[in-house]
């Protein structure tokens, strides 16, 4: 009504005479309150219209059919039923479109990077329905909950309002990604969230960037690359000492030397079958007592990705709201959190389900032996970046003093990568579990072990 009145307003005073095509106003008096009765009432067939539309594509949703608009890459829509001359749509997959995105999910779920993805499917020839590949469209098909086999369909209320997204209609589709998958790639994106984790160490090839820090006392930069005689030798240094004006008497030392060092101790006093064996026991424990406990922890687990999963319900409730923005740091940190802790939670669920398992799925020496020598092999890999990628998945921190260096990390990644197949990723491990070790030293913290590689 605002926008008839306001146009006629507009012609008459413009002097233009207004007719209907459809409708006779007449003339004199009466024509200004035909027209406004005829207005009012429009007005009000377009909202109870709008109602009963909603109303329909509510329905729809509940019945799983898709209501339309832009369909996601990998689907298609078809007729799965028709009401007489309604058509009843459902997505289905397009096999060489979900081919696409299954590799992309597999890439980042070993560590591979955006740019780098971006490259490899541009180089194979491979578009985004005609479209080639970017940064943006592959970190939205990342983001895409819909691949795991449910999408939110938030058709509005009758008065209008959107619902919220923990109101709105689940809607099963089929899947092509599993959902523990797509939460470690999640966690993973939000670890390398350029406000947590630099861009160059993100995207980094060098075996050791972002896990090697130095072990001098009193000092715990990180270590940095610097490179000698035009660029023929490179060396870790002490960020400390050379871009901070420091004193550190920690030594530069030749790349190859560290990284082979690093290697070496892994693949010998780590993934060694009798030391593989040990370090894993836990897993392979079957006793009564031990199941029970597995049970009590599984029932935690399973609550603490509950309150999990509402944490991060929350949070987007607040960016629909307009409460906050996606770019407060307070938001980016928090979820970043809550979907690393999510992750990682998963990651543990999935392993305390393989070792309740029973039968072909029960985890026994040779499944873990198998586990060692599949490591190994990715651990000599010759791709810089793949190999850099399985080791961060396994080791957290490099402690690089003059005397020694001291490796670390989690036994829980190693539970997780024997139990489930899928090592758990950067971002993904809780930060309270025991750390493997060669063996203990008086000087550690009882729950802190540690591998020391002495030079």
């Amino acid at each position: 009504m605002r926008l008839f009145f306001d146009v006629v307003g507009r012609l008459e005073d413009a002097g233009v005479e207004i007719r209907s095509i459809t409708q006779d106003f007449g003339r004199g008096r009466g024509q200004r309150i035909a027209r406004t009765i005829t207005a009012m009432m429009n007005e009000q067939q377009a909202r109870d219209s709008a109602i009963l539309t909603r109303k329909s594509r509510r329905e729809n949703a509940r019945q799983g059919f898709y209501n339309g608009g832009p369909v996601p890459f990998v689907y298609q829509t078809y007729v799965a039923r028709q009401d007489g001359r309604k058509e009843r749509r459902k997505l289905a997959i397009v096999e060489a479109e979900a081919v696409i995105v299954r590799q992309i999910f597999d890439w980042a779920d070993v560590g591979r990077g955006g740019r780098w993805i971006v490259k490899q499917l541009n180089d194979a020839g491979r578009t985004l329905r005609g479209a080639r590949f970017a940064n943006s469209n592959v970190a939205r098909i990342s983001a895409r909950e819909v691949y795991t086999g449910v999408y939110h369909d938030r058709t509005a209320a009758d008065d209008g309002v959107i619902p919220d997204p923990e109101d709105a209609i689940a809607v099963t589709c089929p899947s092509i990604i599993a959902r523990d998958q797509f939460d470690r790639v999640a966690a993973m994106r939000a670890t390398r969230n350029p406000r947590r984790m630099a861009p160059h160490v993100a995207a980094s090839t060098t075996l050791l960037t972002g896990v090697a820090r130095c072990g001098m006392p009193g000092c715990s930069s990180g270590m940095t690359i610097r490179t000698g005689k035009g660029g023929r030798y490179t060396y870790y240094v002490c960020n400390d000492r050379v871009n901070r004006g420091g004193t550190c008497a920690c030594p530069s030392i030749r790349r190859e030397k560290l990284d082979s060092l690093v290697l070496d101790a892994i693949e010998a006093r780590l993934l060694a079958r009798d030391r593989l064996r040990t370090l894993l026991a836990g897993v392979l424990d079957v006793s009564q007592n031990r199941q029970a406990e597995r049970e009590a922890d599984l029932t935690r687990s399973s609550s603490e990705r509950t309150r999990l999963n509402t944490a991060i319900s929350n949070l987007l409730i607040l960016i629909e709201k307009g409460t906050m923005s996606a770019r407060d740091p307070a938001f980016v940190e928090r979820m970043a959190a809550n979907r690393a802790a999510l992750a990682a939670v998963s990651s543990r669920i999935d392993v305390l389900e393989a070792q309740l398992a029973k039968g072909k799925r029960r985890i026994d020496e040779q499944t873990i032996d198998r586990f060692g020598d599949m490591l190994r092999k990715k651990m000599r890999s010759d791709d810089s970046s793949l190999r850099s990628s399985y080791l961060k998945m396994f080791v957290s921190n490099v402690s690089v003093s003059d005397r020694e260096v001291v490796i670390s990390e989690p036994v829980s990644s190693l539970e997780n990568g024997v139990s489930v197949g899928l090592p758990a990723k950067e971002g993904a491990v809780p930060i309270f579990d025991r750390e493997w070790c060669a063996y203990r030293t008086r000087t550690c913290d009882p729950r802190i072990t540690k591998t020391r590689i002495f030079s």
